[in-house]
């Protein structure tokens, strides 16, 4: 839901961002030092293009060199999380998320502390100092403060950058919960085009070349369905594992049995065990290289999840393949040349996708340590 359309020249370095999205989230990826970041801090005001227009599709117009129109940061509306979250030292949990609400004029607050604390599970942090906080929960809490400026967009840069696995799934599950329930349009920066896949609509892909006297000139090469665009994304950036999120609800666990089950719209998931209760939001991420896929009669195997249905297509990334399919949810397999060959794959066909509960990684919503 941006419209850009400016340039900005940096001694050396020019940035060219052309884009028109009308999408929620707008994903944006290219090597380091093409103007990612740059361009963010355009969009909230921090840097004055030279010349062009940056606005919300239908809304505000931020930037107009034309009409002489350059709003600052303050009547932007627009929230930023930064890689490094950037909390205040001095305030606690409580005091950072509401430092911007409190300086949003009250018919401007379209989203309130009770709300946003539910959203991200902040209710048991409130009262802890910064120096306290694990690196999931400042990020949370980076999420929450951006937020309660109920801003017409959010910007989020490298947001699952320095996260292990575990905490990198958590604040993932979160954005995605933020994106389902709040019709906030966002742009989202990262390096990694896995996390991007994850949540993103639709991707701008920044690409940078350098002349023979070492000008940079970066400029937006592509925009469309991250899957569309995959292939050109990889020319440009490292593509990195194919993963499938996919939300579900903790309806089941064995304490006996090595699994638990998670429902999901048309699909039903058994992951390794959980010991939270049943009826929890669940979030659940299987990546495209541990799913086997089967064709003929439904086989007889030790794997949990075994899901029937049908090729929609099927995308060439470098040395393998990747395979969309809906079994009731729609997810992604990697196979290699030979598999697509051998098992007469294509769109239309009937498979098995089979996968080991283990294989699975789910997150359960709530309050945790991370």
């Amino acid at each position: 839901m941006v419209e850009l359309d400016f340039q900005i020249r940096q001694g050396s370095y020019t940035l060219d961002a052309r884009l028109s999205s009308t999408d929620q989230v707008t994903g944006l990826i290219g090597p380091s030092g093409s103007g990612k970041t740059t361009l963010l801090m355009a969009l909230a005001g921090i840097i004055r293009p030279a010349v062009g227009l940056i606005g919300i599709k239908g809304g505000a117009t931020f930037f107009d060199s034309g009409r002489g129109i350059n709003l600052p940061i303050e009547k932007r509306r627009v929230g930023v999380v930064f890689q490094d979250d950037l909390l205040f030292p001095h305030l606690n949990v409580r005091e950072n998320i509401l430092f911007g609400y409190n300086r949003t004029e009250p018919g401007l607050r379209k989203l309130h502390p009770q709300e946003i604390c539910r959203l991200l599970d902040l209710g048991l942090l409130l009262e802890r100092g910064t120096g306290e906080l694990s690196g999931g929960e400042a990020r949370r809490v980076a999420v929450g403060r951006a937020l309660l400026t109920s801003p017409c967009l959010l910007l989020l840069d490298e947001p699952l950058t320095g996260l292990d696995v575990r905490l990198r799934d958590r604040i993932l599950a979160y954005l995605l919960r933020i994106k389902s329930e709040l019709s906030i349009p966002m742009v989202y920066v990262s390096h990694s085009y896995s996390d991007i896949l994850a949540i993103a609509d639709s991707v701008a892909l920044i690409d940078v070349e350098t002349d023979s006297q070492s000008r940079k000139h970066a400029r937006v090469a592509a925009l469309g369905h991250p899957y569309d665009i995959i292939a050109e994304a990889g020319k440009i950036a490292s593509v990195g594992p194919i993963e499938t999120v996919i939300p579900g609800e903790l309806v089941a666990t064995d304490p006996e049995a090595d699994y638990s089950v998670v429902r999901g719209e048309g699909i039903e998931m058994h992951v390794s065990p959980d010991r939270e209760d049943s009826g929890k939001q669940c979030y659940v991420t299987v990546r495209a290289d541990d799913i086997i896929l089967s064709v003929g009669e439904v086989p007889k195997l030790s794997s949990r999840n075994v899901w029937t249905g049908k090729i929609g297509k099927i995308e060439r990334l470098k040395d393998a393949y990747i395979v969309t399919l809906d079994v009731g949810s729609e997810i992604r397999a990697a196979v290699t040349a030979e598999a697509v060959r051998e098992l007469g794959l294509q769109p239309g066909k009937t498979v098995h996708a089979i996968v080991k509960a283990k294989s699975l990684r789910a997150v359960v919503l709530g309050p945790d340590t991370g």
